[in-house]
Parts: C-alpha cells; structure tokens; sequence
C-alpha cells in the first residue's frame, strides 16, 4: 500500500464578482515541491453570491450573545426569529456557492483537481486572491471536503514568499514557547483560554494578562517565541483591525510593527487570535510574512472561542498537523449551531508566507548544540578597471529593457498600486463646495420601497427646486417614469440617467432615459474600472450608436459640470489632437499608451480622476432628510446629485478608488463617484486645479534612462558593499521624493519603472564586474 503523500493545492483567483467573474489558476503537487499540474479556468460573474454573503453578514451580525468584540461596536437585538432568518440566509449562502462552484467553465478544475487527490494524503487548499469578499464565503461547505477528508481549504495572501530565519536556542530544550496575551476581558471569559494553555505537553507559556503596549513590545524583543495567542476584544477601526489589550488601550498590529518583525525573525511560526474580526488582523500581519494565523472571520461567541481552542490544541498538541487540527477543531464546531448558529464557519487558517506544513513537533527547538558564529570582514566590491562607457553602455540596455517589458504592459499591476499610494499620500486640498447629494440610504428603501417610488423621488425633486439649484443630476434610472415625474424631469437644469449597452455581453443590453428629453438632459452611468477593479480614470464623453438605448454623447458627471459651467460663461473648445479648452483648464484625452496602461479599453474621451476629500467639497443629507423639510445649504450655487448609497438593496453599483486602501478596502457608492467626477471638472475649469498627466513615451524614457545611468555610474565608482547599499537606499528614496512631489504638481512620473532600472543596472554592473573586469581573478590578501 503506497504511503500517503502531503499534497498542496493553491488556487489563485484574479478578478471580481460584479463584472468579470474570476480567472481561477490550480497548482497542485506535493507540499514543498513545484506542483505536477497547473490549469485554469474561469468562474462567472456572481453579483447574486456577494449579495447573498451581505444578507447572511448582515443577519449574523444582528444576533445576541457575548462576542469578543468591543462591546460598543455590536447592536443586541437577538430573538429566535433573527436566529431562524440567520440559519436561512446561511442556507441560501451555501447553495448559491454550490452552484457556483458547480459552473459548467469551472468544471474542468474541479474534475482535474479530484483526480489528482487520494482520500488518505493530507492536503492543504490554499485559496489566494486579493478581493476580499471572496474570502469571507463559506469555502468549508465545498464537497470537495466531503470527499477527501485528510483535506482543509485555507486561505491565504495574495502573494506568497518563503522567508529565511534564524533558529534561537530555546530556554528550556525541546519546548515550544509561547507568548499568551490576555487582553480586554469585559463580559467574557478569558480565564478559560488560559487553564488551556497551561496544561499543554512540551510548552512554556508567559501569561501577560491586560498589559500596556510597552510590555508587550519588551517581550517581543526579549526572548524567541514560536506561538503568539491573543483571547479578548477586538475590532475594526478605521478599516485596520485593533485588539484591546487592556480595558482602557486599543492598538493595531501596525504599532508592533518591528516587535513582530523581531519575533517573526527569531522563529514565530503561528499567531492564534481568539477573537473576532481576525482578516482585518490578517491584513495588518500580510507585510510582516508571520507564516501561519488562526483566526475567526467574524463576531465569535464566548463559548465558541473557547471550545473550538480546545479541541485545536488537543489535536494539535498530540501530533495532528496544523491544518488537520484547525479542521478537527471546527467541524466539532456544529453541535454548537443549534444556539449559536454558523459557529463551524467561523474559524479559518490563513498563510502570509510560502512555508512547509506545521506541526507540534517542528516547533520544538533541537536540542543539538550549536557551533559558534565566526565574523567575517566585509569583502571589498571589485575595483571600478570595468570600462565607465561598459557600465554606462549596459545601463542603456537595462532602461530599454525596462521601457519594452513596460510597453507589453507586464508592470502596469505594480505601477498602478505605486499610483494609488501616491494617491493615498497627498496631502488634504482645500476646495470651494460646490456639490449637494441627496443620498437614497438602507432606510430610506425601507421606509419608502425599491425602487424609489415616482411620486417620492418627484417631491423632492420639488423641494430642490425650491432653492433654485443650477443643476440636478439625477443618477438613478427611470426609463419609464410616471407622467408627472417626465414633466418636472424637462425642466432645463434637470439631467436624467441613461446606460449603454455593452457589445460584448448580453446581460448588460443598456437602459434608455426618460422619453421625450434632449440630448443635453441625458448622461449616461458607463465608468471605466482597470482589471484590478479600481476606478482611476473618468470617462466623459463617447460616440453613441444611434441604435442604443441611451444615445448620448456625455456622461452625467461631464453633462452636469457642462450646464453648471454654462452659467458661469465656460462653454468647451475644442482644440486640436482631439484635445478640449475648458475655463482654465485643457482636457487631454488618455492614449492606449498613457503611463502603464497598454492593455485596457480606451473608448470614448478619458482623463485620470483626480480625486478629492468629498467632504471637503459636498455636503449631504439622506432622501428622508429632505422630504422631513430639514434644514437644506444655499443651493443657489450648488450642483445636486440625487443617488443611492444602499449597499445590501443596491450593491452593483459600489465601486473600488484609490483612496480606497487595499485588503481590506471599503468600495464607494456611484452617487459619490459622480460627485468626485463633477467637482474634478468644475475645480479644474474654475480653480485652475491641476489635472493628473502621465509622461509622454518620450519623457518616461528619458526619466528611466536617467536614473539607470545614476545606478550604474555609482556602481561603477563604489567598492565596498555597505557604501553601496547606503548610496542604493539613498537613490531610492530620492527618486521616490521626486516622484511624489511631481504627483503633487499633477505629474505621474514612472515610479516602479524607475526603481527596476536603479536595481536591475546596479546588479548588472555588478556582474560585469565581477566576471568582465580584468581584476576578476585577482584576490586581496
């Protein structure tokens, strides 16, 4: 009988729920090998899914008990119809995932991936991607594991990298040591995870019990630890995940930043939070590379928390691997469901680096001794007898190179992340507000229905008006609006919704305006999201197929800063290229290759969205606000957009900014987008606020070309290694400085190009000195 074998299967999943569905990439092969077999396929859009995982979050998350979240962030209202509508919801949510997984474009996967499993080899799943709602479904109830037993899916980073690392001498030989945080205990009982950990086989565990945040850094530093546990409060602040450490300290991951990156240095392996809100806590450890989490998905009752470590660490401690045990510990999870339902879906295993399976054993230090570490000088670089026009010569080479693996669009993912940091790193504007939403919330649907009804959405249209607004954009469809509603829509500063049919899927065949309405009252909702699905360009303005439903040239944001600039005297020039004078501003259209973009659509007239704080620019009140007669600004100089901001009734019409953040993002209702778009035209034409320009080909080639000849011209000069990495640092850090301020002045110059060029010409120089030099064969005494 052959020996069971550990297999690793990863299944990396890249796109998106709304639009495109997921582009799935199976690797499976023995765990710590390169995989035997690689495939892909696709998965279908599932907007029905995400919806679906809201409702279950959304009832889940109603339910009373004692959580280890803070108690301040969690509303009680627990009943047993809420429990029933909870089960039901859990119910749908994991037939819809079946059914999904169960599409006829996936099913080349999973047939390929049952026939590369035996039931008897312990497998690990691992599901990568960097949407996070794709995480948080149910991904147990895949009958996948029905099947193989020895299996468990667990999820993982986006990207993955095996870390080197030292191995400490251990206090006591051949125990694992462990670093017990007892934080925040109100209304739960912590004491319970502690009588656990104090009886395990083979460890040596400190207890700090609510300490200050000094503490907990010192014995971070201090001593080598292979487990890290946290049981208490925890919860999500401003999109980072906090543990409560004390009743009256809060902190992120972030604030131990280089404690862990000590500690992970000196050998942690795991990190068990017994708490809740554990992927905000994740995303906070993804740069740190701690190889392995245990973690709870959402709101844990106390005595889930505390059964579920008990049943881990008892499998864990007696030699089950890490993934095994974490599966053991929740599938006995279920008898619990019954008072506390989905309590097996709560806990998950989550990997941040590329390491080789865990188990107790391979924690415990070896007791062998070590040998002494001899300190060896420094070795000096070869000297500069390579030729300056070689160096000079191949950093030539190194910046076309760069330039061709950036005209083939290869690096356009990483520039458009450097894109989004610039953005996130501006510093806050000032900007006059010229913007009202009315905002169409999760109340107002269920005080008024959904749709909105007519005569509703007609009264406070009315009540607007009263204010005499300059213009009302209304971004919400009414193709058959009620007569009435037709008939305060003609008004001239009115501008109604209307959507263009997309050629190359029939789901999505257009949506028609209101009848009987100009050209110049009709804007159509189309964006332009890049594949990561973010939305960094603005699409203003396209050449309709007189067949469309929705037949116009302008976008709403475009066709209401246009009327709202009209009363100012500011009617659009066009200039040549295809370019457009507006107020002080120029429009120039983006390119099909503009900055990194090489491989996008670029229809119609696009510039980059330069976006701002909306606060700073709009205010809003919700739809129920202003049919109560609340107080409303002057509007006599605003622009109004009336929109939804529902995200469970509503949520197709969300989308990802770079202001957005990344894991862990929170999507932006379109109403707000509109907005942004409408001030980004109006701030430009008016204020004279900078747009966002990409560098010509020409001008990004002779950037890159810059900086490699710097690299390569320094390298060339420098012989000792650590005057090199300093110089390399400084470099850097320099071009990035640049970069930056010119992101500031309305200039994205190439920042991940630039940085390739520093590296790739200094090592190649580095190369050439080493084996084109003639002092290559030369050694120093």
């Amino acid at each position: 009988m052959t020996a069971p074998i550990a297999k690793l299967v990863t299944l990396k999943f890249d796109g998106d729920f709304q639009h495109h569905g997921f582009r799935v990439t199976l690797e499976v092969g023995p765990d710590g090998d390169r995989p035997d077999l690689e495939l892909s396929a696709m998965l279908p859009p599932a907007p029905e899914l995400l919806q679906r995982l809201h409702r279950w979050q959304q009832h889940y998350r109603s339910l009373d008990g004692a959580t280890r979240i803070k108690p301040k962030a969690i509303v009680y209202k627990g009943s047993i119809h809420l429990v029933e509508a909870c089960q039901q919801t859990a119910t749908e949510l994991g037939q819809c995932l079946q059914r999904w997984l169960s599409s006829d474009s996936f099913r080349v996967v999973d047939q390929r991936l049952r026939e590369a499993l035996n039931r008897d080899d312990p497998t690990r799943i691992v599901l990568r991607s960097a949407d996070p709602y794709l995480l948080h479904l149910p991904w147990h109830l895949w009958d996948v594991l029905d099947r193989y037993p020895q299996a468990e899916v667990t999820l993982g980073a986006p990207t993955l990298e095996r870390l080197e690392r030292v191995a400490p001498a251990s206090a006591e030989p051949n125990a694992v040591r462990i670093l017990a945080i007892l934080g925040d205990s109100s209304g739960i009982d912590v004491e319970v995870d502690r009588r656990l950990l104090e009886v395990l086989p083979q460890a040596e565990v400190t207890f700090l019990v609510e300490p200050t945040r000094a503490e907990i850094n010192d014995h971070l530093w201090e001593q080598p630890w292979h487990i890290l546990f946290f049981a208490g409060h925890s919860h999500t602040q401003a999109e980072q995940g906090c543990i409560a450490i004390n009743p009256h300290d809060s902190l992120t991951l972030a604030e131990l930043k280089y404690g862990l990156r000590r500690a992970i240095a000196q050998g942690l392996q795991l990190a068990i939070f017994n708490s809740c809100d554990g992927l905000g806590l994740a995303h906070e450890l993804e740069p740190l590379r701690l190889p392995h989490l245990i973690l709870m998905r959402e709101p844990v009752p106390d005595r889930v928390a505390q059964a579920f470590l008990t049943q881990f660490l008892k499998a864990f401690s007696q030699g089950d691997s890490l993934h095994l045990a974490v599966r053991q510990a929740r599938e006995r999870l279920q008898g619990f469901e019954r008072e506390f339902p989905c309590a097996s879906w709560l806990p998950c295993l989550y990997h941040i680096s590329a390491e080789p399976p865990l188990d107790w054993d391979a924690l415990r230090p070896s007791t062998a001794v070590s040998q002494p570490v001899q300190v060896q000088a420094e070795p000096p670089l070869s000297s500069p007898s390579l030729p300056l026009w070689k160096a000079l010569v191949t950093s030539v080479a190194v910046a076309l190179g760069v330039m061709g693996v950036r005209s083939l669009g290869l690096l356009q993912r990483w520039e458009l992340g450097a894109y989004d940091l610039l953005m996130r790193s501006r510093p806050a504007e000032v900007m006059p507000r010229r913007l009202f939403i009315v905002e169409v919330t999760e109340a107002d649907v269920n005080a008024y229905g959904y749709p909105v009804p007519d005569n509703v959405l007609l009264e406070a249209i009315e009540r607007l008006q009263t204010e005499q607004p300059r213009v009302i954009g209304l971004d919400l469809f009414r193709a058959d609006a009620a007569p009435s509603l037709q008939q305060a829509l003609r008004s001239p500063n009115m501008v109604a919704l209307c959507s263009v049919r997309h050629s190359d899927d029939p789901n999505r065949p257009g949506i028609g305006p209101p009848p009987d309405l100009p050209e110049t009252q009709i804007g159509f909702s189309n964006v332009v999201v890049d594949p990561d699905r973010v939305l960094r360009r603005q699409l203003l303005f396209m050449q309709p197929d007189p067949a469309d439903p929705c037949a116009t040239r302008f976008s709403l944001n475009a066709l209401v800063a246009l009327h709202y600039l009209d009363q100012e005297g500011i009617e659009p020039q066009n200039l040549e290229e295809h370019q457009i004078q507006l107020g002080q501003t120029r429009l120039v259209p983006l390119d099909q290759h503009s900055g990194p973009y090489h491989r996008v659509d670029h229809w119609g007239f696009q510039v980059l969205l330069n976006y701002a704080n909306l606060e700073q620019f709009a205010d809003r009140l919700s739809l129920s606000q202003v049919l109560q007669g609340e107080a409303l600004p002057e509007l006599g100089d605003r622009a109004v957009l009336i929109g939804m901001t529902a995200p469970i009734t509503n949520p197709t019409d969300y989308f990802f900014t770079p202001k957005s953040g990344t894991w862990a993002a929170q999507p932006v209702p379109g109403v707000h987008l509109q907005a942004q778009m409408v001030n980004h035209v109006l701030t430009a034409a008016l204020d004279g606020r900078q747009l966002l320009n990409p560098l010509p080909i020409w001008g990004a080639a002779v950037w890159i070309l810059g900086w490699s000849a710097i690299a390569a011209g320094i390298t060339w000069k420098i012989r000792r290694w650590h005057h090199l990495g300093i110089v390399f640092v400084v470099l850097v850090v320099t071009s990035g400085g640049l970069v930056w301020g010119a992101f500031i002045l309305g200039w994205w110059l190439p920042l991940i190009p630039t940085w390739l060029s520093l590296s790739s010409s200094s090592g190649a120089v580095l190369l050439g000195k080493r084996y084109l030099s003639p002092s290559t064969n030369r050694r120093r005494v």
